[in-house]
């Protein structure tokens, strides 16, 4: 029985409040460049870093449901994962990583090893050694970045070259690039910015009366 094949899955972690077009169009086009067995999509459980600057996020199950209704008909191996949601205390990415790491390869398969592509905006290759444990992080998993359209290439190219080098990190960076979309701008006013919304995300949050809708 050949045991050496890889198991390739991607994460991609966010607050999802809401879960919008810039999402939905990095999972899309992420997916065609790497070609993941699995993608799991990872709402936050507490997300501390906005929580402790006084802004309150949605419920998980909100958050859980916007994301599920808009990734409805996205033709990708997609999964969502509540590993954040479900623990009571706030969740750093090195502890997901090491659960999936554990767990994600799944059982009955004569699959013998685990790739694990862990998804972003360019803005994390200059934040990453500000995150907790972050040498474990870059040592267990690839970053698969995405960058904005206005980003600068160079930069990103640099920090890649010194991250790569400094810290053995595994970096790619993707051809398309991102939309700069402002959760904060959809929370204000949906209606007005529903094209920024995939339809099943924009209904979700009309039913719900989320964000002081009229529904």
């Amino acid at each position: 029985m050949e045991i050496n094949r890889i198991y390739n899955i991607a994460l991609f972690g966010g607050t999802f409040d809401p879960f919008h077009m810039g999402h939905y169009e990095l999972l899309k086009n992420l997916n065609e460049e790497i070609g993941p067995d699995r993608i799991y999509i990872i709402p936050t459980g507490h997300p501390y870093f906005k929580e402790n600057v006084g802004r309150k996020v949605s419920p998980a199950a909100d958050r859980i449901g916007m994301t599920r209704a808009g990734l409805q008909g996205l033709n990708i191996p997609w999964e969502i994962s509540t590993v954040e949601t479900d623990k009571d205390t706030p969740s750093y990415s090195v502890e997901t990583i090491r659960y999936f790491r554990e767990n994600g390869v799944p059982d009955n398969t004569d699959y013998g090893h685990l790739k694990i592509w862990f998804m972003c905006g360019s803005d994390l290759l200059f934040e990453i050694d500000k995150w907790y444990r972050y040498r474990e992080i870059l040592s267990s998993v690839t970053l698969a970045v995405i960058p904005r359209g206005d980003d600068d290439m160079d930069e990103i190219l640099l920090r890649k070259k010194d991250l790569e080098e400094r810290e053995n990190a595994r970096i790619y960076i993707s051809r398309y690039r991102g939309r700069n979309i402002s959760s904060t701008m959809i929370r204000e006013d949906p209606e007005k910015y529903k094209s920024l919304l995939p339809a099943g995300t924009y209904e979700y949050i009309r039913e719900h009366g989320l964000y002081d809708t009229e529904h």
